[in-house]
């Protein structure tokens, strides 16, 4: 009788179960977690507080580098002490006389055409110069002493003139209201007046050439309304500015204008400075040599 032949049996495998994890392998997670958790929480609050002390750093920085001393050589007011005389405005002959401060111990004047100028138009005197213009510039170009510390944020007008990006710290020109400027054997002039309604409108640069001579200009210590009374050094003529351009009316020029070239705003030095390179800056006053008396 045959037999069914049947595949050999084999005996099953066992199935292994995991076994539960010991009271020290959960104790030891939860302390490595824990001490996670921890270390989590103290970088968050620490960051926190390391990060407020950065800003306050940073804002310090900024402030120390707003108020750096740069040094502009040569900028510095000319005050007197010098009281000016009860007659400061009064005529002689045909001539009014205006008080021009103390030089080498006795009183200067200014004097112009009987009647070209009205006691009413003027403020009182403060003294002639006491903003001593700069008539000789100090320039650095590209780089320099002076070019490294003016702070990034400081503001500057900056402007193309005479071909060349020239730039004017305005805390510079708030000092010395004037700059009599040459540039490519082009004489510009630039005055500052911190007065003026609008930031644009304070700084406004001038072509000082009049029948193909140049004029140099310099403070009268008078004001007409919100604006400064120059004189240039040749005549001592009075000027005063307008919309067209900065006008004598009194004196040897009188009725003549020196053009209007440019009402340039200001701009941030660190913007200026990565623009413009090779930019000439100025940077103080030659007062080594007498005024120019053109």
């Amino acid at each position: 009788m045959a037999h069914a032949i049947t595949p050999e049996s084999t005996p099953s495998e066992t199935a292994v179960s995991p076994s539960p994890p010991s009271f020290r392998s959960v104790l030891g997670r939860g302390v490595v977690l824990a001490a996670i958790v921890a270390l989590l929480s103290f970088v968050a609050y620490e960051g926190q507080s390391l990060y407020r002390e950065w800003t306050v750093l940073q804002t310090d920085l900024a402030r120390t580098r707003l108020t750096a001393v740069v040094g502009y050589p040569g900028i510095h007011p000319h005050l007197s002490l010098a009281q000016y005389p009860s007659n400061w405005f009064h005529h002689e002959g045909d001539h009014t006389m205006l008080w021009g401060g103390w030089r080498d111990g006795v009183h200067t004047w200014f004097r112009v055409g009987r009647g070209e100028v009205e006691r009413a138009w003027l403020s009182q005197p403060r003294g002639r110069d006491i903003q001593q213009a700069i008539d000789r510039p100090l320039v650095e170009s590209g780089g320099g002493t002076y070019w490294g510390r003016v702070p990034d944020n400081a503001s500057v007008i900056g402007d193309r003139l005479g071909g060349v990006e020239t730039a004017y710290p305005v805390l510079l020109l708030d000092k010395v209201g004037i700059v009599n400027d040459m540039i490519q054997e082009h004489p510009f002039l630039v005055t500052y007046n911190s007065f003026s309604d609008t930031e644009k409108d304070r700084v406004t640069v001038y072509d000082p050439v009049i029948e193909g001579h140049r004029v140099t200009v310099g403070f009268t210590g008078y004001s007409h309304g919100d604006a400064p009374v120059f004189y240039d050094r040749g005549t001592e003529s009075l000027w005063v500015p307008e919309a067209s351009g900065l006008r004598s009316f009194a004196g040897a020029h009188k009725g003549a204008e020196l053009k209007l070239v440019d009402h340039p705003a200001p701009v941030a030095w660190s913007r200026w400075r990565s623009q413009h390179p090779q930019s000439r800056l100025v940077v103080g006053a030659d007062r080594s040599s007498p005024r120019p008396g053109f």
